[in-house]
């Protein structure tokens, strides 16, 4: 039972960065339509940049105040530069074009941090010992910082006149046109939200699950899952469903055998695919502007 709990426990931890990753892709997907899958290199260039920052004197918290401003701004600039120009933007057309900006972020980081993953240092805090289970004081940041910034994406986006008038430019593009809600500025912001939880994704995580060049694949990969769980329209199931997803994994990992822990993944994606492609939500939320 304690090997059952501790499997959890570390579960949910990893999960927690997967919710944040996944919650860039309906944070974006919500309001244009657009499969992002440079959304995973957000979270390795934050770990990576706030790697750098310490390493060049920068304390902890400083360096991450720094970091996840600057991949904000990166995430807004790509789309000024490459998704804002495209006239007719499909899922197709914005999964062929994030895929050579997600490849070409990926060169970069290699070119600047080489292949060798590195990680930030610890966060203050003391490692725990409830009823035989060791919690980590990273893990416990993980998730405080997790449920927080989730919170706020959810609240935004679905209890504020701004969140709804966002994605009410993917369900009514021309009404949202007729009222004055600008569909270029809404994907702007959407965009800015997606490189803000990206970066916190990697930025928490990179203590314990070091970061580097190629980190963003299997991370991107993983949140994506998460996100179509909840078709790609729900933060709520695609936060909880990055949380299930590193359980499985975790309880794979713990009971079958390490090599199968990145199956469970794609095997989820099939799984969803094949039984439920619309997502687990019964329908999209109604939005009111």
């Amino acid at each position: 039972m304690t090997d059952l709990l501790q499997l959890v426990f570390s579960g949910l931890a990893q999960g927690a960065v997967y919710g944040l990753v996944a919650l860039g892709f309906v944070a974006i997907f919500s309001v244009r339509e657009i499969v992002n899958l440079a959304q995973g290199e957000y979270a390795a260039l934050a770990g990576l940049s706030a790697i750098s920052a310490v390493a060049a004197g920068i304390p902890l918290l400083a360096a991450v105040l720094l970091v996840v401003p600057m991949v904000v701004v990166v995430a807004v600039v790509l789309e000024r530069l490459c998704i804002a120009p495209v006239k007719r933007m499909t899922p197709l057309v914005s999964i062929i074009l994030t895929l050579g900006i997600s490849t070409a972020l990926k060169a970069i980081m290699l070119l600047i941090w080489g292949p060798q993953g590195r990680g930030l240092p610890p966060f203050p805090g003391k490692d725990l010992l409830v009823g035989g289970v060791s919690i980590r004081s990273q893990e416990l940041w993980i998730l405080g910082i997790a449920a927080i910034v989730g919170f706020a994406v959810v609240r935004a986006y679905e209890h504020t006149l701004l969140g709804k008038a966002m994605r009410a430019c993917a369900e009514q593009p021309i009404a949202a046109r007729l009222v004055g809600i600008s569909p270029r500025t809404a994907t702007m912001i959407a965009f800015g939200v997606a490189g803000f939880v990206g970066a916190v994704a990697g930025v928490i995580g990179s203590p314990v699950y070091f970061s580097s060049w190629d980190y963003g694949l299997a991370l991107g990969l993983k949140g994506f899952v998460a996100a179509t769980l909840g078709g790609l329209v729900s933060l709520r199931v695609a936060m909880a469903g990055g949380l299930v997803l590193g359980v499985l994994e975790n309880l794979v990992a713990g009971y079958v055998d390490t090599g199968y822990r990145d199956a469970v993944a794609f095997l989820v994606l099939l799984l969803v695919l094949l039984v439920r492609p619309q997502g687990l939500v019964l329908r999209a939320p109604a939005v009111r502007v």
